[in-house]
């Protein structure tokens, strides 16, 4: 087998798992995926209108509602009117949701670091630019999936 090929077949044994790893840690705190995403988003940007969400998750303004609803539920989040124009309604995480999102990056990162750390220098300066790449490679697929009909 080549490196490409052992590439392939690692991705395929490690990708579900990190699926059961998500799952069993949200399932932890009650939450879904797109729950936990939308917390995400909202820690890295900050108080931001349903719109906002709604494009930068590329999911229709219904779906963010039914998202909201539910996080609003839990005191992760709440609704915020906008001072300029009353019509928006902002989204701001609550400590609950901040906490939550701070917990579960921590606990994946904690996994990751376990396994970078078995690794030499030389080695870590790969693996950093592997990941900076695969980064760089799904942001460019982002923008084109949005600017696709």
């Amino acid at each position: 087998m080549n490196d490409r090929d052992a590439f392939v077949a690692n991705f395929r044994e490690l990708h579900p798992k990190f699926s059961r790893m998500y799952a069993q840690m949200l399932g932890q705190v009650d939450l879904t995926l797109p729950q936990y995403t939308l917390l995400y988003q909202l820690t890295i940007l900050g108080t931001v209108s349903m719109t906002e969400v709604s494009d930068s998750l590329g999911i229709t303004k219904p779906a963010v509602t039914n998202l909201v609803d539910r996080l609003e539920e839990k005191k992760c989040l709440k609704r915020v009117p906008n001072a300029k124009d009353r019509r928006v309604i902002q989204l701001e995480i609550l400590p609950k949701g901040r906490k939550i999102i701070t917990e579960i990056q921590g606990q994946s990162l904690g996994l990751l670091l376990k396994a970078y750390d078995r690794f030499n220098e030389k080695e870590h300066q790969v693996i950093g630019r592997f990941y900076a790449t695969v980064s760089k490679v799904m942001d460019d697929f982002s923008v084109r999936s949005r600017n696709e009909p």
